[in-house]
C-alpha cells in the first residue's frame, strides 16, 4: 500500500499545473523548431524531387535539431554516416533477396552498426544505421539508394540551416541567464546570516549555510552555460558574430564564483561562531552582511541598468583593531571586492 501511495503521489505531482506549464514552456521552442523544419524538409523532398514518403528527409531535420545547443552540426554528420551505412546494408539484403526474417535482420543490423562504428563511433550513428536498414528493407525497391541519400541531404541541410542560422542561441544570453538567481540566493543567505547574528541563533545560521550551499550548487548551471556558450561561438554563424561580446560578458563571471564561495565561507564562519558562543548583537557585522546582501540584490535586479548599482555604494570592509573574527573579515572583504568588480563589469 505504501508503494502504491508513493506512486499515486508521484503521478499527482507530475500533473501539477505549474509543473506542466514549466515543462511545456521549456519544450516548446525545440518542438516548434523541429516541427517546422521537418515539415519543410518533407515538402521539399516530396514536391521538388517527387519522393514518396520522404521519411529520411523529415527525420534528418528532427535529429539535427533535437541535439543540444552547439552540438547540432555534429549530429548532422552522425546522421549521414549512419544512414549511409544502413542504406548500403539494406540494399545488399534486398539485392540478395534474403527476406526480412529474424535470421536476416539480426546480422544485417549488426553489420550496419559495425560499419557505422568504424567511421563514426557515436551512439546516434549506430541507431541511425540500424533504423536505415529497417526502413530500406521494409520499403523494398520503392526507392533507389540515391533517393534515400538525397532525402538525408535535404533533411540535414534544413536541420543545419535551422541550427546554424535561424535558431542558433545567443551565447551572451546563455551565460547571463543563471547569474540573477545565483546572486539572489547568495543575498538571501547573507541576510539570514545577519539575522542569525542579531538574534544569536545557531539554528538560523545553519539555515543560512543551507541557503549558501544552494547558491553554490547553482554554479554548476553557470559553468555548463559558459561551456555551452563557447561551443556555440565555435559552431554557429551567430555565435561567431557574438564571440567578442561573449568574451567581455564571460570575463567577470569568475567573480561570481569567488563571491558565492566567500559567502558560503561567511555563513560557515557565522554558524561556527554562534555555535560556540550564541550571543546576540555581534557588533557591526550584521549590518555589513545586510549591506553586502543589498548590493547583491541590486546587481541581480539591475544587470542591464546600473542606475541603482553604483560601484561605491557598498562600504569597504576594514579590519579593525582588536577584531576577534579575522576569517570573517577576510571572507567579507573577498565577497565585497567581488561585488565591486561585478558592478564595474556590468553593462552600462
Amino acid at each position: 500500500m505504501s508503494r502504491r501511495g508513493a506512486g499515486l503521489r508521484s503521478a499527482a505531482r507530475s500533473v501539477v499545473p505549474a509543473l506542466v506549464r514549466h515543462r511545456i514552456r521549456m519544450a516548446l521552442p525545440v518542438i516548434g523548431q523541429c516541427a517546422l523544419m521537418a515539415g519543410a524538409a518533407w515538402w521539399i523532398a516530396a514536391t521538388l524531387f517527387g519522393h514518396q514518403a520522404p521519411i529520411f528527409a523529415a527525420t534528418g531535420s528532427l535529429i539535427c535539431l533535437s541535439a543540444g545547443m552547439g552540438g547540432r552540426g555534429r549530429q548532422a554528420v552522425d546522421l549521414f554516416v549512419g544512414v549511409l551505412a544502413g542504406v548500403a546494408v539494406g540494399e545488399g539484403v534486398q539485392a540478395l533477396d534474403l527476406g526480412i526474417g529474424f535470421l536476416v535482420m539480426v546480422p544485417a543490423l549488426a553489420l550496419a552498426m559495425s560499419i557505422a562504428a568504424l567511421v563514426d563511433p557515436r551512439p546516434l550513428t549506430y541507431v541511425q544505421s540500424g533504423t536505415a536498414v529497417l526502413i530500406v528493407t521494409a520499403l523494398g525497391p520503392a526507392r533507389s539508394p540515391a533517393g534515400y541519400l538525397l532525402d538525408v541531404a535535404v533533411g540535414g541541410a534544413l536541420g543545419l540551416l535551422g541550427s546554424q542560422v535561424l535558431f542558433s542561441p545567443d551565447p551572451v544570453k546563455l551565460v547571463a541567464a543563471p547569474v540573477p538567481e545565483i546572486l539572489r540566493d547568495t543575498a538571501l543567505a547573507l541576510r539570514t546570516a545577519a539575522e542569525a547574528l542579531r538574534r544569536g541563533g545557531p539554528g538560523l545560521a545553519a539555515t543560512a549555510c543551507e541557503q549558501a550551499r544552494h547558491a553554490n550548487a547553482r554554479l554548476g548551471r553557470l559553468t555548463e552555460a559558459r561551456v555551452e556558450a563557447h561551443r556555440v561561438t565555435g559552431r554557429t554563424v551567430r555565435g561567431r558574430r557574438r564571440a567578442a561580446r561573449l568574451h567581455r560578458a564571460d570575463r567577470p563571471l569568475d567573480d561570481v564564483h569567488v563571491l558565492v564561495a566567500a559567502a558560503l565561507l561567511l555563513c560557515d564562519d557565522v554558524h561556527g561562531q554562534l555555535t560556540s558562543r550564541p550571543t546576540a548583537g555581534a557588533g557591526p557585522l550584521p549590518d555589513r552582511l545586510t549591506e553586502l546582501a543589498d548590493g547583491l540584490a541590486e546587481l541581480s535586479a539591475a544587470t542591464t541598468d546600473r542606475s541603482g548599482s553604483r560601484p561605491g555604494s557598498t562600504a569597504p570592509v576594514p579590519s579593525g583593531p582588536g577584531d576577534d573574527r579575522p576569517l570573517i573579515e577576510v571572507h567579507l572583504r573577498d565577497a565585497t571586492a567581488a561585488l565591486h568588480r561585478l558592478r564595474a563589469a556590468a553593462p552600462p
